[in-house]
């Protein structure tokens, strides 16, 4: 997004963005079809006591392989993440404007396929619009309380599950425990996080509430560093009686990268212990950096999924299992701006399903991990 120019923006002008909210966005008519689904990887996941789905991307259905997107969705998915569409940058680009029209289409994808959706995320302290990052204190709490109200309100009763606060964590901000800073943490110190889901329940009772952080899953010193911070902010929060009802676990997995996924089955059980159910929320496998022909990667891919899946879940606190994306075309790792950024110089086959919608070696892997999961008690 292209830096819009400087000025002031007062609390009447964040206010001022409510009145578009009242103008209800015109969606088109979505024609559902019929799908068996009886040997989808959400049926197998249900049969456990276990939500499987994936995030989705509006737009993508617009491209023109989007039958065959919407199809795997269909068969595969019972709960959809939002990926841009409830983002702060895609919902409020300038301080007098709402846009629902993206948001609004996916939750109605969704509702007609008898889809649950995980709304992300209400607050982040990145990937937001440059007018936010020059608001005063006052006014950054005054848009944190805001921006929950409007649109918790609008989708009340439609949207399941809410990440309410994404990644708190960040080290290298050097924040008193490893908070990562941005315009919400600099009006409000760790406030900020209680705070928007203490919001968060008034005007969404009935909604599941989701704290959602990254990189705690490698055996390494930066996921170690932010497992403690983790556990050490749920347990402050827990304090502050945080109305948190599960921690969502991202899980971007390396073929490159060191695990010990027993131990970190462990530590998803200590948080359990807190009284906090388990999402695993953003789970896919980056191969870039195995070696080999197609067939070696996928395999690798295929043994990455089965091997974490295969340990985590045997915790019945974990509940719902969500992949960022199903299919390679669509992952993140093929934009060009975020492979340049990670260093990614090969085609990423990250996902279940190949550039032609085809499932691959890690679809079956991941049925088989479902079906050696427990069933959930409850």
């Amino acid at each position: 997004m292209n830096p819009i120019r400087q000025r002031h923006v007062s609390r009447r002008a964040v206010n001022a963005g409510l009145a578009s909210a009242l103008a209800a966005v015109a969606v088109p008519a979505i024609t559902v079809r019929a799908q068996d689904t009886s040997s989808g990887l959400g049926t197998l996941a249900a049969e456990k006591g276990l939500l499987f789905g994936a995030s989705f991307a509006v737009h993508e259905l617009d491209r023109p392989a989007g039958a065959r997107y919407a199809e795997i969705y269909e068969r595969d998915a019972r709960i959809l993440t939002s990926e841009l569409e409830f983002k702060m940058s895609a919902l409020r680009p300038a301080a007098d404007v709402l846009r629902f029209d993206a948001a609004d289409r996916l939750v109605d994808f969704a509702l007609h396929r008898e889809m649950k959706v995980r709304g992300h995320t209400l607050i982040w302290n990145d990937d937001l619009p440059e007018w936010i990052k020059r608001l005063s204190g006052s006014e950054a709490e005054q848009l944190l309380e805001t921006h929950i109200m409007t649109v918790l309100e609008r989708y009340q009763g439609r949207v399941d599950i809410w990440d309410v606060v994404n990644e708190p964590i960040g080290p290298w901000d050097r924040n008193p425990g490893n908070l990562r800073g941005g315009p919400f943490y600099a009006a409000m110190g760790e406030g900020y996080i209680a705070a928007a889901f203490k919001r968060a329940r008034r005007f969404a009772p009935a909604a599941k509430l989701v704290l959602n952080e990254a990189q705690t899953e490698t055996a390494d010193a930066n996921g170690q560093a932010f497992r403690d911070s983790l556990l050490a902010l749920l347990k402050r929060l827990k304090d502050q009686g945080a109305p948190i009802d599960a921690v969502g676990i991202q899980s971007h997995l390396k073929t490159s990268a060191r695990y010990d996924f027993p131990a970190f089955a462990g530590y998803l059980g200590t948080i359990a212990e807190l009284g906090y159910d388990i999402h695993i929320t953003e789970l896919d496998v980056n191969d870039t950096g195995a070696p080999g022909p197609i067939s070696a990667r996928d395999a690798a891919v295929a043994g990455l999924y089965e091997s974490y899946l295969g340990d985590v879940l045997k915790l019945e606190s974990v509940k719902v299992v969500q992949l960022w994306q199903l299919a390679d075309p669509t992952s993140w790792m093929r934009d060009p701006a975020t492979a340049t950024r990670m260093g990614i110089r090969s085609k990423a086959r990250p996902l279940l399903y190949d550039d032609a919608f085809k499932r691959k070696p890690s679809w079956d892997a991941v049925q088989r991990a479902l079906k050696a999961a427990p069933v959930r008690s409850t």
